[in-house]
């Protein structure tokens, strides 16, 4: 069997299908997308941007890029690794849309994942994507995975929405046995049926799945136990994770995550003692996401967003490289503690404070000094009567959950 490699898959990031014919499933939503796009040929609509709504892994990318083929469009393309803060949008992307190409030809402008718009590095983003839509001379058009994201709730007024439902598996089969035929791997019909019916319409994740068989060199006549968990999100990104030793898979697989770069981070960390179980395949592990974690940090501080592929490629190594002895099982995952364990503990500082302020004020002396002489003692005086929590509350117009003395306080 020939193991299938980046370039023989139909379409990963960076081969991603030129005609539209490849494109599997939507066809009434895609031609709808192909008349909006065509519109602007005529002058621009009332919508300046589409929003592509639906699950990971259905063609949603590959949509705009063998539109943009088809109709011999220049395309200019923003994906989650690129940094997309308001600085950003309102230089690059602005100039992207309101600028005429080179040789003429129309431009569409893709803004992959905005619903993944989050956290300091983001931070402004979709104001500006609004800001730049309404002054865009080129149809852009955005993906989006999760329809109740509150960070869309702007873009749907203003957006064109096209909606992309899961591939029938009859479908993503046929595509896998196009995939296999192409590879000269021999590849049962069960297992092909097996793949299709566990991938949940996601073609992208049953291709991956379809390389894994492959690249095993097995003749199993069942893919139950190495499938991946049909549930979206963080636990089927940990498993598919987990449950390879390629490198390539692995990193694939974290590029492809909905989980932002810290979270992925934070999740590994917390369950890679649950498949790493040898000393030396722990320390392994925790090399690698030391090294990631150092990399995340280093793109924060410089906004060096190309040293992002290192960041996959420590988590990739540390994970799937480094199991080379304990065998793959099924476990369930813990979400990461301590970012609660902060957020409570700056919940509890932000009460205390309340009360602080409050006291300042009644007393007329600073927060500090109140600290030392009141503080204490009401919270213990409540301690020995519970029951007077509400009055003190009342008294200082706080919360009373403010008021109650935790351990080690």
């Amino acid at each position: 069997m020939i193991a299938m490699s980046d370039e023989n898959l139909p379409w990963p990031e960076k081969h991603r299908p030129r005609n539209l014919e490849l494109i599997v499933g939507n066809p009434d939503t895609i031609t709808s997308l192909k008349t909006w796009i065509m519109s602007w040929k005529k002058g621009i609509p009332s919508k300046h941007a589409a929003l592509l709504i639906g699950p990971p892994g259905i063609g949603k990318t590959a949509t705009v890029g063998a539109l943009s083929n088809e109709l011999d469009m220049e395309l200019v393309e923003f994906n989650s690794s690129d940094k997309r803060n308001k600085d950003s949008i309102e230089t690059l992307v602005w100039r992207a849309a309101s600028q005429q190409t080179l040789d003429g030809r129309p431009r569409i402008i893709l803004l992959d994942e905005v619903d993944g718009l989050s956290g300091t590095s983001d931070r402004g983003g979709v104001g500006a994507i609004v800001k730049v839509i309404q002054e865009s001379v080129h149809p852009i058009v955005m993906t989006a995975n999760d329809p109740n994201s509150p960070r869309l709730k702007d873009l749907f007024k203003i957006c064109q929405i096209f909606s992309f439902e899961q591939i029938a598996h009859e479908n993503v089969a046929s595509v896998l046995i196009r995939i296999a035929k192409q590879n000269k791997a021999k590849v049962p019909q069960s297992i092909i049926n097996q793949i299709a019916e566990n991938s949940a319409g996601d073609l992208r994740a049953a291709i991956s799945d379809l390389e894994s068989y492959v690249k095993r060199g097995t003749m199993e006549t069942s893919v139950e136990a190495t499938t991946r968990d049909v549930r979206r999100g963080n636990e089927e990104t940990l498993r598919r994770v987990f449950m390879t030793t390629d490198t390539e898979i692995a990193r694939r697989v974290l590029s492809e995550s909905e989980l932002d770069h810290d979270d992925l981070v934070l999740w590994l960390e917390e369950n890679l003692h649950l498949h790493l179980l040898s000393h030396k395949e722990l320390s392994n592990g925790f090399d690698g996401l030391s090294l990631a974690d150092l990399s995340l940090g280093r793109i924060m501080r410089d906004q060096n967003w190309k040293l992002l592929a290192y960041v996959y490629d420590f988590l990739a190594t540390g994970v799937a490289g480094s199991r080379n002895s304990t065998p793959y099982r099924k476990v369930n995952y813990s979400q990461p503690a301590w970012p609660l364990l902060i957020w409570q503990g700056n919940r509890s500082k932000e009460k205390r404070s309340d009360v602080l302020s409050a006291l300042s004020m009644l007393t007329g002396v600073s927060k500090s000094r109140v600290m030392r002489t009141h503080y204490d003692t009401i919270t213990e005086l409540i301690g020995l009567k519970p029951r007077t929590t509400a009055d003190y509350a009342n008294w200082l117009n706080v919360d009373k959950t403010s008021l109650k003395k935790r351990s080690g306080q």
